[in-house]
């Protein structure tokens, strides 16, 4: 898009990463704002209306990670949605062994690549064990499918 080039010309937004309809945009305060950016891609196409989500006490959640901020630093950590059940597709489901089996290496795969907190991996590796259980896996048959 125009605009978000000229802004990162501009320095005014100085990150953008943007995935299928969720896009994060880090902006410098002093030189736009929360109102201007939004104002500006939705004057783009009127058939396009783009919502802006602002962080809340320093906390964004953007896909399935939460960032949170102070003045120091910024942590990752995972999230997981409020409606989220804890399970996969079921082992007595009728799908292909590999759609079922597929969660789980995406879940490991994140846990692996993501730069989240020590404390959000050890909190994943105690949810994945229960998960692996909501969803009618014994450990031994994730475990040799997934190594």
């Amino acid at each position: 898009m125009t605009y978000i080039k000229h802004w990162l010309d501009n320095k005014e937004i100085v990150f953008y990463k943007g995935y299928v309809v969720d896009i994060l945009i880090i902006y410098d305060r002093r030189k736009t704002n929360e109102q201007i950016i939004p104002h500006q891609i939705n004057k783009v196409d009127k058939n396009l209306q783009f919502k802006i989500s602002t962080e809340e006490n320093n906390i964004i959640h953007y896909l399935d990670i939460s960032i949170y901020r102070n003045n120091k630093s910024i942590n990752i950590v995972l999230y997981r949605k409020l409606t989220e059940t804890g399970t996969v597709i079921h082992l007595t489901s009728n799908h292909l062994y590999e759609q079922k089996i597929s969660a789980f290496t995406y879940y490991i795969n994140r846990l692996i690549t993501l730069p989240i907190t020590e404390k959000s991996k050890q909190d994943e590796w105690k949810t994945t064990p229960a998960m692996v259980k909501n969803s009618g896996y014994s450990d031994e048959c994730v475990t040799v499918h997934l190594i």
